[in-house]
């Protein structure tokens, strides 16, 4: 019987050391969507799943120099998507959270002006110039944006924050298997 306890801890202890490393960074940057502790929670998982992914596809090919060539374009396609993620993300969450001048984790979640009630439309429409700020401080919580938007808005932080997450994690894990098969 294969030893699956001694092959799942070293797994984890990779993912830990991956989303401690940097400070905390990915937990730190998770968006301020209700549990943080799900989203960091759910993410690791899925980064955990491209781990074993990775490492089960490199034990069905013996390294060899094609093998080290297909391992570094994926880290480098994954690195690519990462780039992009690094720039989008925050982009995201300027534009689905406020106020901007908080720490992220003391942000709340808005919607895009598509998803205005009719009464925040109004107001808008009287106030041309206001943002998201001056709706907050003159209309009740409940009438400002629709559930709608704000759940949409949720999930395109979340989509942008996992897609960062593991796009870092898959260009890492493909890159060291390209430079452990290269010794």
């Amino acid at each position: 019987m294969k030893n699956y306890k001694q092959l799942l801890t070293s797994f984890v202890e990779v993912i830990t050391f991956l989303t401690a490393a940097f400070g905390g960074f990915l937990k730190a940057i998770a968006p301020p969507i209700g549990s943080k502790s799900y989203a960091v929670g759910a993410i690791s998982f899925l980064v955990l799943i491209v781990l074993m992914i990775v490492s089960a596809i490199s034990r069905r090919h013996p390294a060899s120099k094609p093998s080290q060539a297909r391992w570094l374009t994926a880290g480098i396609i994954s690195f690519v998507i990462a780039i992009s993620a690094v720039f989008i993300y925050p982009r995201l969450l300027d534009k689905f959270t406020y106020p901007l001048e908080a720490r992220l984790s003391e942000r709340r979640v808005i919607a895009s002006d598509k998803s205005l009630t009719e009464d925040a439309r109004r107001y808008k429409d009287a106030n041309y110039q206001s943002k998201a700020k001056d709706l907050i401080q003159n209309l009740p919580d409940d009438r400002i944006w629709t559930d709608e938007g704000i759940e949409q808005a949720r999930s395109e932080l979340l989509a942008g924050y996992t897609c960062l997450v593991v796009s870092l994690s898959t260009a890492i894990f493909c890159l060291l298997e390209a430079n452990l098969q290269s010794k």
